[in-house]
């Protein structure tokens, strides 16, 4: 096993068939990036891991590459679902068949560092501390670097750090007894958000997090990315109520913290319209259906800790006013 500075704290957490980390990949017509991407899981420093391939129904020769790494390295696992199921399937099947203590997410357009997790066992400190390095997406984002306990330094967390944003599954260092034991998984009903999901469910589980000084994960952009595909109204709605459940386990009072949460949530409520409602050109019944929807989910809050246009948005919604919150949303979007 590599030695690191906290390589005896990893070793005592040891289970009997010696590994420590499960990097899962779930792969969808990757065969053009999926070398990069597990080449670079393969030259880590640090050894002990085993490397889960999901084959999510790819129609490209993604399976071949795969199967000729595993052929290769005793480390790589192969799973062939053959039918495609989506990302968050995908997921939960890695998850199922990890055998690590840690659990790291990695995309399989992107690539890691040869040190990557070689500095997650380092910084490893108990399994309450959730560990998160930085992604390079263009450049690093600005993050302040340090231990934070959830429950004493939430605001400077969340808003310093934008941590929210920040919710994707990886560059995230999980522990498996966690989300085994709270039955944690990613939503397959829903085609938007369900990184965020998770991450929010596993937040309510730990005692701290721990931002790290190190950028040695890779986002690559795609032109199929999901941020640019327009998103149901069940699937953004089905976002915005479960920041609505994280917000109220919290119960936080100070005023930053609830400024930034509810923006946020805003964020969601406004995408369920433009995208959910707007975008798909809904006939009257079933956009005023939706819009009850959100008129029923929001409350005080939302108005309090908002702009004056969304409190606009927000006295239409509680009024019953649709038509014209649709004239305004239209006229602003054009």
């Amino acid at each position: 096993m590599e030695k690191g500075k906290n390589s005896t704290a990893m070793e005592r957490a040891t289970l009997d068939n010696g590994i420590h980390i499960s990097v899962i990949i779930p792969v969808y017509n990757s065969a053009a990036s999926l070398q990069k991407c597990v080449g670079s899981v393969l030259n880590q420093t640090f050894s002990n891991f085993e490397l889960i391939l999901i084959n999510d129904g790819s129609s490209d020769h993604s399976l071949e590459i795969m199967n000729s790494f595993a052929e290769k390295d005793r480390r790589v696992k192969v799973i062939d679902k053959i039918k495609n199921s989506g990302v968050s399937d995908t997921r939960n099947t890695g998850i199922a068949h990890a055998k690590g203590r840690n659990i790291c997410f990695i995309d399989s357009d992107d690539w890691i560092e040869s040190n990557y997790l070689q500095v997650f066992t380092e910084q490893y400190e108990s399994p309450g501390v959730l560990l998160i390095q930085n992604i390079i997406r263009g450049k690093p984002r600005d993050l302040l670097c340090k231990t934070y306990n959830i429950q004493a330094d939430f605001t400077e967390l969340l808003v310093r750090n934008n941590l929210l944003y920040f919710g994707g599954p990886c560059a995230k260092f999980f522990e498996r007894d966690i989300i085994v034991k709270h039955n944690l998984s990613f939503n397959k009903k829903v085609s938007y958000g369900e990184d965020l999901m998770f991450f929010m469910e596993y937040i309510k589980q730990i005692h701290s997090i721990k931002i790290l000084d190190e950028a040695l994960y890779h986002y690559e952009f795609t032109d199929g990315s999901l941020s640019r595909i327009k998103h149901s109204f069940t699937s953004l709605f089905t976002l915005h109520t479960a920041v609505i459940d994280f917000i109220t386990f919290q119960k936080r009072e100070d005023k930053a913290a609830k400024k930034y949460l509810y923006q946020f949530d805003w964020d969601f409520i406004e995408s369920s319209i433009d995208q959910g409602i707007i975008g798909r050109d809904l006939k009257k019944e079933e956009s005023d259906l939706y819009l009850n929807k959100i008129r029923k989910s929001i409350g005080t809050d939302h108005f309090l800790y908002t702009g004056y246009y969304r409190k606009v948005l927000f006295l239409f919604l509680k009024t019953g006013q649709f038509r014209l919150l649709l004239k305004l949303k239209r006229f602003l979007n054009t």
